[in-house]
């Protein structure tokens, strides 16, 4: 999807697999409970964006999200030369 979310490599089971989904384009998404109807929620300077989680991150601490370019830029229209979205809200809901 043009707007999804990797989270830490903590949060997933190493021995997951990735499976074809069944959704209409057919992406693949981590066979791991945290892929599966998993989101992860982000309240940052008065936008609030709710994306699936897809991917793993693997040197991500439990509590960073790395976002896909389109959804980072929804949050933080200044891009990337602001680097990370310093206290922004995050929280894991079903999607």
């Amino acid at each position: 999807p043009d707007m999804s979310a990797a989270v830490s490599q903590s949060l997933f089971n190493n021995s997951a697999k990735w499976p074809e989904s069944c959704l209409p384009d057919k992406r693949t998404v981590r066979n791991d409970p945290v892929c599966m109807s998993k989101c992860v929620q982000v309240t940052y300077k008065g936008n609030t964006l709710t994306v699936p989680i897809n991917n793993m991150c693997g040197g991500c601490a439990i509590d960073h999200v790395d976002f896909t370019d389109q959804a980072f830029l929804f949050l933080e229209p200044a891009g990337y030369t602001v680097g990370d979205a310093k206290g922004a809200t995050i929280k894991y809901v079903r999607c």
